[in-house]
């Protein structure tokens, strides 16, 4: 196995959309590139990460293999990657061996694999019939003033509108982001939905954006929101499940 990275801090950014909620978990490298489904520790989301072959400069995998890695340590490693220096992926005597270099130089680290289980986690089958489309940095400036109110946010799409709304013993604050404006770059919703969620786990779903992204919500009322995104050639979906109201 040999992966290499064109740009370093690229695959850092990539993996910091897993290390967000997993404290370690099991790659698989398959002919089509690099997978990871994991739950956090609470049970509660789950990350279904992608990088695929064409995001590496390049992709040698002779056979498809399973890396069970600590992801706090390995994106540690990965910090260390500076802009202009490519970023190589290796495997080596039950190590996986990252390595950064540039024209006259290299730098090798050496990460211990560990033992994840050989449970591949599924994705929720859930139909999603309401979505929306909005850029990243409205939705983390919003998830900032509803951090002011409470520790829970419910999200509502209607066919005109995705709404924010947030209730909390410190007073009450409500985004509305109207069809058609700049920061809702698409919306597709036939009937209300609504659910809510805690908000620490969104922030942190939100993280590794960069201002330019946008972010795909698909909501239906009490059921686990997906949330997904792409980021430095990886994709990445989150499933959150939702506080049950009574109201």
């Amino acid at each position: 196995m040999k992966l290499v990275i064109q740009d370093a801090p690229a695959l850092k950014s990539a993996v910091d959309s897993i290390v967000c909620l997993v404290e370690e978990g099991q790659f698989e490298v398959k002919a089509d590139g690099l997978h990871l489904k994991a739950m956090d520790p609470s049970q509660i989301s789950m990350v279904s990460f992608t990088m695929p072959k064409e995001a590496f400069l390049e992709y040698n995998v002779s056979e498809e293999m399973k890396l069970g890695l600590d992801i706090g340590q390995f994106a540690n490693v990965l910090a260390r990657g500076k802009k202009g220096e490519k970023a190589e992926l290796s495997v080596e005597e039950g190590r996986l061996v990252v390595k950064f270099f540039g024209e006259k130089h290299k730098r090798t680290f050496k990460v211990p694999l560990i033992e994840s289980g050989d449970r591949v986690q599924k994705e929720p089958k859930i139909e999603f019939k309401n979505s929306a489309k909005i850029r990243a940095d409205a939705i983390k400036e919003t998830l900032k003033d509803a951090k002011l109110i409470s520790s829970h946010v419910r999200l509502q799409l209607t066919p005109e509108q995705f709404i924010v709304d947030v209730r909390g013993e410190n007073g009450d604050v409500k985004a509305e982001f109207d069809k058609g404006g700049s920061d809702l770059v698409e919306l597709n919703s036939n009937s209300p939905a609504k659910a809510t969620f805690p908000l620490q786990y969104l922030e942190d779903m939100v993280k590794a954006t960069s201002a330019s992204s946008v972010v795909m919500v698909n909501l239906e009322t009490d059921r686990p929101l997906r949330l997904e995104y792409d980021v430095e050639g990886a994709h990445v979906v989150y499933y959150l499940a939702p506080r049950i109201e009574t109201d």
